[in-house]
Formats: structure tokens, C-alpha cells, sequence
């Protein structure tokens, strides 16, 4: 982060902690219900999938040569490879004989073996063995091989991309966000867990549950709620991607030290939005990136998956972690997304025809604006 821009930030911070005033926008907006309700509205959203950039995970969940991860729930199941070569590949997991699917889970292999009749590929996706090959004499295992989906490592994040027709620059798609990103230094953590939930409410209000802090002193004010300075965010970014900064109590501190000691780490959490559908949360000592895809036919449903990644080399004990773990699963599992079921309900019930957007939630706000944007915009 550029070092006037952090001491700018955290100037501000504690202005208006000092002020008691809220960080607010110039205007007020709406949005409409039907965003969270209409069936049309979810098919249109679920193109903007195929059409745009998406990050599925880190570099660090594919962590050497001959490993792999899936992703069951993106718009198509698919399976990310690092081969023998160290390349990182995205393939449709569907065999290619049947359709089973080749690979579960993560782990270290040289090939994937579909589990129904044995049809072998290597981890660049070529179709090495067929069982009992005479019975197939027609089929050409060059032409045979996994459905290959385009990705490319940026920033120690893996990005599917729309199409290999076209040549992408994630750089100037980050936009102001590329260089913070790469100076967080994303491949010096390790995968460590994930935990996938089916949720019953719709897959923006997931996203939106990170981008304000105005509940933390009603729905979470037992739990996370006093490690925060109430009601204050940063918010940026470059569209359609958001960037939030929320400050906790402790940057207070900083007002009694020579501002060239000041740094906003380990004094805020830094939430990146990266369109359309991967929230980075970048806490004081580790990483979380909460992936939601929208259910194929029912927008009051969706999928996420949450996977935690810790500092490599981390001296911290395992409780340590196992604390942090059940902090996260007991603030949003039973406060944010349990209030989302509520909210879904509220929504669905024709009572409202829209909802007002705070002057001090500026970030749901700018994530509004940039799906509105993009579903405005021709498919590329």
C-alpha cells in the first residue's frame, strides 16, 4: 500500500473515531429486492461467471508439482492440477468416457483415475490408459483428453479465465488493487482447511455480510463486535473489484506515537472483493477466502466455501488456530448467515420493493453499482 495513502487513512481513522463520526458517502442508494428474488436476474448473474476472470483459490492450495484440488461447485465441477512440470492447469472433472468424475478432494498424485472404469490422465490432462483399450478402437486418446478450462497464476492466485481466444491482462483488470495485492504476499501461506455450506439465502447477501461494519454493534456485539471501532470502513478499489479497510479499536493506539511509526497493519482487517464472487479477507495473522457460486435455478439458494490459510513456518500452537477457526465458524455460521436466512425470508415476503443503502455502507454500495454495471454491458 502506498505509505501516503496508509497514513492518510489511518489520519482519518482517528478523526472521526475523535468526532464520533461515521465515514459516509455524498448519497444514499436503493436497491431492489428483486436482485435477491428473480430466477431471470440469477440467470443473467450466473453468465457474468463465464464472462469474467474468476479466482478460485491461491497458488499455495496447488503447493507442488503433481498436486490437485477440486472445486465441485463452480458454474462447471472442476479440478485444478500443478503437473510434473510445476504448471497450474484447470480441467472440467468429468471423465472423459462416461462423465464420472476423476478427482475428490485435494492431494498429491501423478494421474487421475476416474473411480467408474478406470480411464487414467495425467495431471496436464492427457488420456494416458484405457482399460481393455481393444474394446475402444475408434477412439483417439489424443483427442481424448480432460476438457481444459484457461488458467493462469497472478499474484499467487489462480484465475479461470472466460475463454483462451482472448488474451486477458489481470494486471490492468486488478486495476489499483494489482500491486496491493502482490504486496501481500499471498504464497507465503499454507492451505490449512476448508469448510463448504449450503446456505439458504441468495449468493450476494453472502458477499454483502463483509462489506459494512454497521452490525458489528448489534448482531456481533458479544463476540467480534468490541475488537472494532464502531461503524468506521475505508472503502476503494478499482471496478468492479471493492476494497474495504475496517479499523480495530486498537489503531487508538497510534494516535500517541510520531506518525512515521504509524501502519495499518496489524491495527484493521483488509477485505478484498474480487469480482464477481471471492471475498479475501486479510486478517492480523492469517488469510480467508470465502468463494460463493449462486445455486443453477433458485436465487434464494447458494454454495460457499470457506478455506483458511495460515503463515508458513507459524509458531502458533494448534489451539491457537483452532480458536481463531471456531471464532470464524461461531461469528458468521450463527450470526451473519443466520441472519441472512432471516433477511432472505424478509425479502421474499413482498413487504419491501427495495432496501436503502446507508451513507455509511459504502461498500455494499460500490458491489451494487459494479453488478449493475456488468449485467448492463453486452456479453464479451
Amino acid at each position: 500500500m502506498d505509505r501516503d495513502h496508509e497514513i492518510s487513512m489511518i489520519t482519518t481513522f482517528l478523526d472521526h473515531h475523535a468526532r464520533r463520526a461515521s465515514l459516509k458517502v455524498d448519497s444514499m442508494a436503493t436497491v431492489a429486492v428483486d436482485v435477491y428474488c428473480s430466477s431471470d436476474i440469477l440467470a443473467a448473474e450466473r453468465r457474468l461467471f463465464q464472462e469474467n476472470p474468476q479466482c478460485v483459490g491461491l497458488s499455495t492450495d496447488l503447493p507442488s508439482a503433481n498436486t490437485f484440488c477440486t472445486r465441485a461447485d463452480l458454474i462447471v465441477p472442476t479440478v485444478l492440477t500443478r503437473d510434473t512440470s510445476g504448471v497450474a492447469h484447470a480441467f472440467v472433472n468429468v471423465c472423459r468416457h462416461r462423465g464420472s468424475a476423476v478427482a475428490s478432494g485435494r492431494g498429491e498424485t501423478k494421474r487421475l483415475s476416474c473411480p467408474y472404469h478406470a480411464w487414467t490422465y495425467g495431471l496436464d490432462g492427457v488420456l494416458l490408459r484405457i482399460p481393455d483399450a481393444d474394446a475402444f478402437p475408434d477412439v483417439d486418446m489424443a483427442a481424448c483428453g480432460l476438457v481444459e478450462i484457461p488458467l493462469v497464476e497472478h499474484n499467487s492466485m489462480l484465475w479461470l479465465l472466460p475463454t483462451k481466444e482472448r488474451d486477458y491482462d489481470l494486471s490492468a483488470y486488478l486495476g489499483t488493487l494489482d500491486t496491493e495485492l502482490a504486496d501481500l504476499a499471498l504464497g507465503s501461506f499454507d492451505y490449512w482447511r476448508t469448510e463448504r455450506l449450503e446456505l439458504e439465502f441468495n449468493w450476494k447477501l453472502v458477499i454483502e455480510t463483509f462489506l459494512e461494519p454497521y452490525h458489528f454493534s448489534s448482531l456481533h456485539r458479544t463476540t467480534v463486535g468490541p475488537y472494532f471501532l464502531p461503524n468506521l470502513c475505508w472503502v476503494d478499489g478499482s471496478a468492479p473489484h471493492v476494497r474495504e479497510v475496517i479499523p480495530r479499536r486498537t489503531m487508538l493506539d497510534l494516535a500517541a506515537i510520531p506518525t512515521d511509526q504509524w501502519h495499518l497493519m496489524p491495527h484493521a482487517v483488509i477485505v478484498h472483493v474480487l469480482f464477481p464472487n471471492t471475498v479475501l479477507v486479510w486478517l492480523l495473522d492469517h488469510l480467508e477466502t470465502w468463494r460463493v457460486i449462486p445455486h443453477h435455478s433458485d436465487p434464494a439458494k447458494c454454495v460457499c466455501e470457506l478455506d483458511f490459510y495460515l503463515p508458513r513456518n507459524t509458531t502458533r500452537t494448534t489451539e491457537y488456530w483452532e480458536k481463531n477457526w471456531e471464532q470464524t465458524i461461531t461469528t458468521v455460521l450463527t450470526e451473519d448467515f443466520q441472519a441472512m436466512a432471516g433477511v432472505q425470508r424478509g425479502l421474499a415476503s413482498g413487504a419491501n420493493t427495495h432496501f436503502t443503502v446507508g451513507r455509511n455502507e459504502p461498500a455494499l454500495a460500490r458491489f451494487q453499482q459494479a453488478l449493475a454495471n456488468a449485467l448492463s454491458e453486452p456479453c464479451r
